[in-house]
C-alpha cells in the first residue's frame, strides 16, 4: 500500500468536501452531517468509518435518492457520489488485502 492509497484517500477527502457544501447548500443536512462524521473519522485513521461512509447509498432514502433541482446541480453531485463510492470501496478493498491503514491527523 502506498502511493496510490493515498492519492485515494486525498481524491476522497476532496469529494466529500465538495459533496458536503453541494448538500449543506440544498438544505440535504442529514448526509452533509454524516459525510461530515465519516470524513473526520477517516481523517482520524478509523477505517470502520469507510464502511458506515458506503452504507449512506444503499436501500430507500439513501444519499443516491437525492435530487437536485438544478440539472446541472445534479450531474455534479452524481460525479462526486460516484467518486467518494469509488475511493471508499477501493481503499476498503486495499485494507481487506492486507494493507496497514494508519493516519494520525
Amino acid at each position: 500500500m502506498g502511493g496510490d492509497f493515498e492519492a485515494r484517500y486525498l481524491s476522497l477527502l476532496k469529494a466529500i468536501d465538495e459533496c458536503v457544501a453541494m448538500l449543506r447548500a440544498a438544505d440535504e443536512s442529514q448526509f452533509a452531517d454524516w459525510l461530515e462524521l465519516d470524513r473526520s473519522k477517516i481523517a482520524d485513521g478509523k477505517t470502520r468509518a469507510l464502511q458506515h461512509l458506503l452504507s449512506a447509498y444503499g436501500g430507500a432514502g439513501s444519499i443516491n435518492d437525492i435530487l437536485l433541482e438544478d440539472a446541472r446541480a445534479q450531474m455534479r453531485l452524481t460525479r462526486l457520489r460516484n467518486e467518494i463510492w469509488k475511493q471508499a470501496d477501493a481503499m476498503l478493498r486495499e485494507l481487506d488485502e492486507g494493507g496497514h491503514y494508519l493516519r494520525g491527523r
